[in-house]
């Protein structure tokens, strides 16, 4: 019995899960889990199934609040499913679920466009600008001086997005930047109504940094960020 994640119960979700079979749900009491039936294979998380994964969770979204597990997620039978977790944390699960009843997690990524940042930097900078094709000492130089002026240039603008879209929202995760010309990649947690005022800030910003840098709003989505549980058999 694989499981997807716990939503309420009535929730009945249309969708088929990994292996393109049917999904069902497993209730106990108010809680109901997202299941699938799965063969004796051992699961990969190939991507495929990745977003077989993903796309059950959405398809539960779209009516009731959902609380993800992780991929791969596997109980020996329905009664273990009942015993070892809706039972087992039923309080805890009620809990939950109630707390992110409404919300939904938009995740948000920006990004230089490397050769725009640097044609601006150049043209801003007439020091760089002098370095350039400069040789030996002065290309050590000019890579210290452009790579300050690189995370200048990345640290204002990240100021700058969480400063427009960081006030919307109710908690928000940022990770470490992937590489020098990454500004932003951060989770945010916000109330479903008002997606559409995260969603017309971040588009904001993009028009405003139109050609310089890529943004990219994905969601809503359930909360993967800021909620969810270990646990199978």
């Amino acid at each position: 019995m694989y499981v997807y994640g716990l939503t309420s119960a009535g929730n009945d979700v249309e969708a088929r899960g990994i292996g393109d079979v049917p999904v069902s749900t497993v209730e106990h009491g108010e809680l109901a889990a997202i299941v699938s039936r799965v063969g004796d294979a051992s699961l990969r998380a190939k991507r495929r199934d990745l977003l077989r994964h993903s796309d059950v969770l959405q398809a539960a979204f779209a009516h009731a609040a959902v609380v993800p597990l992780r991929f791969g997620v596997v109980f020996d039978s329905e009664d273990a499913l009942v015993a070892d977790l809706l039972g087992a944390r039923y309080e805890e699960l009620v809990t939950l679920l109630q707390r992110i009843d409404g919300l939904a997690e938009l995740r948000l990524r920006a990004s230089f466009v490397e050769r725009e940042l640097l044609a601006e930097i150049v043209r801003e900078d007439s020091r760089i600008a002098a370095l350039r094709g400069t040789p030996g000492a002065g290309q050590v130089e000019l890579g210290e001086a452009v790579a300050h002026a690189v995370a200048a240039k990345r640290a204002a603008a990240t100021e700058a997005l969480l400063a427009a879209v960081g006030p919307l929202a109710l908690e928000m995760r940022v990770d470490e930047p992937r590489d020098e010309y990454e500004v932003i990649r951060g989770s945010f947690l916000v109330d479903r109504r008002g997606t559409t005022a995260v969603e017309s800030a971040a588009d904001d910003f993009a028009r405003n940094n139109a050609g310089r840098m890529q943004v990219e709003l994905i969601g809503p989505m359930p909360p993967h960020s800021f909620v969810g549980l270990e646990g199978g058999g």
